[in-house]
């Protein structure tokens, strides 16, 4: 997408399954980082985000969903997600919060 371009020296991870994690090397990637908190953002909420989320809790990971920068086919899947199956996974904030909590470390 023109804008988005990863630059030079900036890692690509292609997903080919509904979780981040199944198929491509992001947990290795992140260990060796020393990441233990993973954000999340993105389209369809009720499955690829809550797929990575799920993947990103069983490793280990603090699970964060970006509730502001999710979206869903419709606005009852997308409720649904935030209210039932999400609730115990991962933490559920707005990019105002996730910019509070990057300040603060």
């Amino acid at each position: 997408m023109d804008g988005l371009e990863a630059l030079e020296d900036e890692p690509v991870l292609v997903r080919n399954r509904m979780s981040c994690f199944n198929g491509t090397p992001l947990d290795i990637f992140l260990r060796n980082l020393g990441i233990t908190d993973v954000i999340v953002a993105g389209v369809w909420t009720n499955m690829a985000v809550e797929h990575t989320l799920r993947d990103a809790a069983d490793h280990g990971y603090r699970a964060i969903m970006a509730t502001d920068a999710t979206s869903s086919l419709s606005s009852e899947w997308q409720s649904a997600a935030e209210s039932y199956a999400l609730t115990n996974i991962a933490e559920l904030v707005t990019t105002a919060d996730i910019i509070e909590i990057a300040r603060s470390r």
